[in-house]
């Protein structure tokens, strides 16, 4: 076809994506973008589902807290409102691992942004990146229950063991690290938001924080792992609406066999990229570094070199964010091992069969969306509207929604932990109490909350995009990867070398991202600074750097430590352990543990960072059979993990939600805890024989005669009968 689009519009073997063609002064146009700065939905929606959401899960949150205050006993104090009690089980640990730690908006929408561009190698890199990160971190959750067991935050680890200085070095990259995460999640949001509703960019950015502001202010840690688990059921279920949508059931596409024979057609090499048949920042014609220029294959320079940097930055969002190392601390030690690995496994799910899907499905649309569309996040959007319309654009802002504010409350406690335990117990109160510490907890919630939405502002009217911000975050704090881990896992690491590569490793990782950028683009700009060559760069020099230097500094002066000044971190008030706990918390159990979390992580990661690539690599491009095996694997890996995420946690859990119901439908729950305290005073008095004594002087006094002490009033429970020991309980002393 002649440049200029003369001809048949849309072109030949483009039938599929005609409604994004158009005739214009007898010239076939493609629209220059998708959503053309046209928001789908009217912005009273956008509102309703900021607000209205935000206000549903807050009140919602905060009552089954409560619920579980009123009838299952839980003590909200500064030790339960920071650590969820240490006490939390396997499924809500990897519930809270995929939504609330790991789901971030970038897991939505920048998953399928690398789809976009480099095929079906974007999702697989971009899950098995992340993914093998939260199998490994299972291991330090393991060795935190047994080295410092009474732990808040890492850093208190680190100060316990450095000292001062390195806990100010590793406490600023922490911060830094919640800072950064926390700008991603509501740049995403504020610009899915503003593009499908219209709703102002700048107040999205306050407005989505608010509810999440709410219920974290009114329960703490367990009140972010409660809301984590419905957010995750929400996130979930519309998963699994969207990837049966593309790949059985959409009239537009509906199987595995037609979304190949497009993709094959919008990368061929016959296909007209002209203007005005398309435009320089679309996707149009082989994709450049890719085997045939083939979106269906592994064979992808581009997808190989963001695996890379995939890999380095998001060690550096697991390992230096406190939000992973708080709930470790929050697992129970028989489910930390356990909850790491099904989270990694289940949150391999989200971003490549969503991105398998919906990543994927833009392109098989052939839909006009630009680079800097994509850059912002708007490759699902686009595809959930172009399939479903409205009610896509809806159930997307609603996955956003949960993905956004669920991970933001986890980076909210975060935050909270690290101000109040390593900074005001530290330096400004070390004799502060719990219920101090607990009003500084929520003081700092409250004003990081505000604080996320001024810094969502400030960096919206720079131009950082979503995708910059996530290809950045290894060079600024991947230095400390190595560092922190080898913290807990090397006696010898030293205190200067941490802090030294740590320092150095950031500082040789930004110096060399930037000169790379301005020795192959000659200027460095938003744009240079964000392409691959310069990021990977950076992300390589500031881990290997960091950790090559500790490594070199602790064998040439090594500290053998022993870990008692680590095990000696003190909680403020005293929790209540059950039996049951104790004896998770021996060595031999929590050695087994270890032993079984390395063999199983490593396996896993061998598996989908090393073997599932290297056995995709001779297919070379993918023939229809082969897709279509690639999609039922995304398709059943979503669909099992979603039914695992979502009824895991309610079997786990299943007593205590009876005993809720119980307690709000009979008086059974009283009956219980009164029989419990009779039990403990009966303890108490078998102990000490002088306060049983006192208990009949003051029966006596009273007046109480014998009959009385032993039958209670009419109406009450039934007592228990006198055994021949007269060992009957309290009411028969």
């Amino acid at each position: 076809m002649a440049a200029g689009g003369a001809g048949a519009c849309p072109p030949p073997g483009l039938g599929f994506g005609a409604e994004y063609y158009s005739v214009v002064d007898g010239v076939c146009s493609r629209d220059g973008s998708f959503f053309g700065g046209k928001p789908v939905l009217a912005q009273a929606v956008g509102y309703a589902v900021v607000l209205g959401f935000g206000a549903f899960f807050a009140l919602f949150t905060s009552f089954l807290v409560w619920l579980e205050k009123r009838y299952v006993g839980s003590q909200h104090t500064s030790e339960w409102f920071n650590t969820a009690g240490r006490s939390v089980k396997t499924g809500l640990i990897a519930s809270v691992i995929v939504s609330q730690q790991w789901t971030w908006a970038a897991t939505i929408l920048q998953s399928s942004n690398v789809a976009w561009q480099y095929g079906v190698s974007g999702p697989f890199w971009y899950a098995s990146g992340a993914t093998i990160q939260v199998l490994l971190f299972g291991v330090m959750a393991i060795e935190i229950k047994r080295k410092a067991p009474n732990a808040h935050t890492v850093c208190e680890i680190v100060r316990a063991r450095w000292g001062g200085a390195a806990h100010g070095v590793f406490l600023v990259f922490c911060l830094t690290t919640n800072v950064i995460v926390t700008a991603m999640l509501l740049l995403g949001g504020s610009a899915v938001a503003n593009a499908l509703t219209g709703i102002n960019v700048y107040a999205a950015s306050f407005l989505i924080p608010l509810g999440v502001v709410v219920y974290t202010l009114a329960g703490g840690l367990k009140a972010t792992f409660l809301a984590s688990y419905i957010h995750s059921v929400v996130v979930h279920v519309v998963l699994v609406v969207f990837v049966f949508l593309v790949y059985t059931s959409s009239r537009s596409l509906g199987s595995p066999r037609v979304v190949h024979d497009h993709l094959t057609a919008v990368a061929s090499a016959a296909r007209d990229c002209s203007s005005p048949l398309s435009h320089p920042d679309q996707a149009c014609g082989p994709v450049h570094g890719n085997f045939k220029g083939s979106y269906l294959t592994m064979l992808s320079s581009g997808g190989l070199v963001f695996g890379i940097i995939n890999i380095v930055g998001n060690f550096g969002t697991v390992f230096v964010d406190n939000g992973y190392w708080m709930s470790a601390i929050a697992a129970r030690p028989s489910s930390t091992h356990k909850g790491y690995l099904l989270g990694g496994l289940v949150w391999f799910a989200v971003p490549f069969s969503l991105a398998t899907s919906l990543g994927l499905g833009a392109l098989a649309l052939d839909l006009p969306i630009t680079a800097s569309e994509a850059a912002k996040g708007l490759v699902p959007p686009a595809t959930a509207t172009a399939l479903m319309g409205k009610s896509g654009s809806v159930l997307l802002l609603t996955m956003l929604f949960m993905a956004v504010t669920s991970a933001g409350s986890a980076e909210l406690v975060a935050v909270s932990s690290l101000c109040t335990y390593d900074i005001y117990r530290t330096y400004i109160n070390p004799d502060a109490s719990g219920e101090q510490i607990l009003r500084v907890s929520r003081a700092v919630v409250l004003a990081f909350g505000c604080l996320m939405g001024v810094l969502a502002v400030i960096l919206n009217l720079v131009g950082v995009s979503l995708g910059w911000m996530y290809l950045a975050m290894g060079i600024i704090i991947g230095s400390a990867v190595i560092p922190i881990a080898l913290l807990l896992l090397w006696s010898k690491a030293n205190a200067s070398g941490a802090m030294l590569g740590a320092v150095t490793g950031c500082a040789l990782g930004v110096t060399v991202w930037l000169t790379v950028a301005k020795v192959q683009y000659g200027r460095v700009d938003l744009d240079s600074t964000g392409r691959n060559a310069p990021m990977l760069a950076g992300n390589l020099v500031s881990i290997l750097v960091g950790g090559a230097v500790h490594a070199a500094c602790s064998l040439a002066w090594p500290q053998h430590y022993d870990w008692e000044s680590s095990r000696q971190i003190t909680t403020v008030e005293s929790v209540a352990a059950d039996g049951e706990l104790a004896e998770e918390l021996k060595e031999e159990r929590l050695v087994h543990a270890k032993r079984w979390i390395v063999k199983w992580g490593v396996a896993f990661t061998a598996v989908i960072a090393v073997l599932w690539p290297v056995l995709s690599l001779p297919a070379g491009r993918y023939s229809a059979g082969y897709f279509t095996l690639w999609a039922a694997i995304a398709i059943a890996w979503g669909t099992v993990g979603s039914a695992v995420i979502i009824f895991l946690p309610l079997v786990e859990s299943w007593d205590t939600i009876c005993k809720v119901c119980e307690g709000m439908f009979t008086n059974d729950a009283v009956y219980h805890r009164l029989d419990d305290m009779n039990l403990r005073l009966k303890a108490i008095m078998g102990a000490m024989p002088e306060a049983e004594e006192r208990y009949r002087e003051m029966q006596k006094e009273k007046g109480i005669g014998a009959m009385e002490m032993v039958h209670p009033a009419s109406g009450t429970h039934p007592a228990t009968v006198a055994n021949d020991d007269n060992e009957d309980g309290l009411s028969h002393a």
